[in-house]
């Protein structure tokens, strides 16, 4: 989330007013869409997980939960397959826009003139 500030930072920087107004409405759609996708990765994987985990060192200990047997179960791998909705929310609606967005950004700025001239 860091990363990405900073690049939203540096794009309405590089942005007149009329050409952030295009831009603007990437960068929302993108900041809406990493945290639901984060959201639904925790609620949906992480959280179920990290709950048969615990469960599962209660009944047989901690040398159980971190064997080779409990991760490769049955029911470890449906549940890492349930990250998938959250993955591709999360780079759909949230990878794709910044990506986007930074294309116009960068058209834009090639367009009037601001480019940075590399000195060789």
């Amino acid at each position: 989330m860091l990363a990405i500030a900073l690049m939203v930072f540096v794009l309405r920087q590089t942005s007149n007013d009329t050409r952030w107004a295009g831009i603007e409405k990437y960068i929302k759609i993108a900041f809406w869409g990493a945290n639901v996708g984060l959201a639904m990765m925790v609620a949906l994987s992480l959280f179920p997980s990290g709950i048969l985990q615990i469960w599962d060192v209660m009944q047989n200990g901690y040398w159980h939960a971190r064997s080779f047997d409990y991760i490769h179960s049955d029911r470890s791998h449906i549940i890492e397959w349930m990250r998938l909705p959250g993955d591709l929310v999360f780079i759909v609606f949230g990878a794709v826009p910044l990506v986007i967005a930074s294309i116009k950004a960068y058209i834009g700025m090639r367009a009037s003139g601001k480019a940075v001239q590399f000195i060789t």
